[in-house]
């Protein structure tokens, strides 16, 4: 059931117990007003009568009687009759013909029951022996049905043109509701550029003006998201032509070699020259041993986070090391001040990434001489990770989207964290991740 016929039927329900109400306290004040009448009716009756019956004559008393119920005759209150001697009517009065009779079910609801009252008569007629005066509330109440049935059909009115108005003015109050349904199916859909308007009432202004907020965040963070999908490819694009230049650069010339050494053992073996074999083996065990390493140093890029399995300072060591073998003519500082026991995983790892993605970015594209990393604490509640260098080309590299610094700022913000990029006092820049200290669980 719509929101619209919720409230219209709970402001039908309202009125309709109100109606009720109002028509229960109109006919217990109708009947009350209307027994008070009666009762004046009935009294001036009886003192019609017995004023008639102090005038009255012993010789006209058959003649003064007629007159008497003649008297009564289209009275709106009350009827007169004379009774036999058995018990019957007699003789009555004619009763006030109203215009518009109010039907039984009416009549019996507002009928106050006034008795009837029975006058002897003083004189001895012998054909008569009493008046009888009665209640004779048709006119009333058919007075009282009237204007029920006008009042009726000013309420059924007035309440058709209030069902009206409360339609159309709900129907305009919620019509901002319809529009957020109508936006969130849209973002259910992915079109996060969806924004409805900010109208109507404050309370659903306000939730206006909340879903536009989260369908521009929702819109921001798929902007992050192709962003970083974008940077994730062209990271792999990147470390595939690292992975080819090594193989090309280092195992390539490697194996070429091997295969010389290999043909020249074969040659001195043929001519018989065995004393000259064994310079050509050591050759090829050293060859061999030096692809060795590069495979192991291309393992290493390749496998996961090593932070786990060797630990935090290891691992950061081993990172180190690895830049510095490549790169001899740059300076690595490493400082590390951390008691990574008590640290949850989480953490070492968003750590060890901020490095690492530093380092890299350090090396590849602000031509450094000399690279500072620090590890440690900052306070009793946050820790910081640093990479500082000195490069030339540095604020260009800066200045391009990617080298992964919105993969680095979606991983420390994912932990409550804060990354910056700063520019040196002279040249180079340095990268700080800002993160809160955040304890291992405790074995169970």
């Amino acid at each position: 059931m719509s929101l619209r016929a919720r409230v219209l039927i709970a402001f039908g329900f309202v009125l309709a117990v109100s109606l009720a109400i109002g028509v229960g306290l109109a006919g217990w004040q109708a009947r009350q007003s209307l027994r008070d009448e009666l009762t004046a009716g009935m009294l001036g009756g009886r003192q019609t009568i017995e004023s008639a019956f102090a005038r009255s004559s012993p010789g006209r008393a058959l003649g003064d009687l007629r007159q008497l119920i003649a008297t009564f005759d289209g009275n709106r209150h009350v009827s007169a009759a004379l009774i036999a001697p058995d018990g019957r009517i007699a003789i009555a009065s004619r009763p006030f013909a109203t215009a518009h009779a109010a039907p039984g079910w009416f009549r019996a609801l507002l009928d106050p029951r006034i008795g009837a009252t029975t006058i002897p008569l003083p004189l001895p007629t012998g054909a008569y022996t009493a008046l009888r005066l009665t209640s004779a509330p048709e006119d009333d109440v058919g007075d009282a049905w009237l204007q029920f049935c006008n009042v009726l059909a000013v309420a059924a009115f007035a309440c058709a043109s209030a069902f009206g108005l409360i339609y159309l003015t709900i129907g305009r109050a919620l019509r901002p509701l319809k529009d957020l349904s109508s936006g969130f199916s849209r973002v259910g859909a992915g079109d996060y550029r969806v924004r409805v308007a900010e109208s109507g009432p404050s309370e659903v202004a306000g939730l206006a003006r909340a879903f536009n907020g989260m369908a521009a965040d929702l819109a921001a963070m798929q902007s992050r998201n192709r962003a970083l999908e974008d940077q994730l490819t062209r990271l792999q694009d990147e470390e595939r032509a690292d992975l080819a230049r090594d193989l090309h650069d280092e195992i390539g010339p490697q194996l070429f070699a091997v295969n010389l050494d290999a043909s020249m053992i074969g040659q001195l073996a043929a001519a018989g020259r065995a004393e000259e074999i064994a310079p050509q083996v050591r050759a090829i065990q050293r060859g061999v041993a030096h692809m060795q390493k590069l495979v192991r140093d291309i393992l290493g890029r390749l496998r996961p986070t090593p932070v786990t399995e060797l630990g935090f300072e290891a691992a950061v060591g081993d990172l180190v090391a690895f830049w510095r073998g490549r790169q001899p003519d740059i300076a690595f500082d490493l400082e590390i001040e951390l008691d990574e026991a008590g640290l949850s995983d989480a953490t070492l790892e968003t750590l060890y990434r901020v490095v690492q993605e530093g380092l890299s970015n350090a090396v590849r594209h602000a031509r450094p001489s000399r690279v500072e990393v620090f590890v440690g604490p900052e306070g009793v509640d946050r820790l910081i990770a640093r990479v500082r260098d000195d490069g030339a080309g540095a604020e260009r590299a800066a200045e391009k989207a990617g080298f992964g610094l919105p993969g680095m700022r979606e991983r420390v913000q994912a932990l409550g964290g804060a990354l910056a990029v700063d520019r040196g006092a002279d040249r180079g820049w340095c990268v700080t991740a800002a993160l809160p200290v955040e304890r291992r669980a405790a074995a169970a």
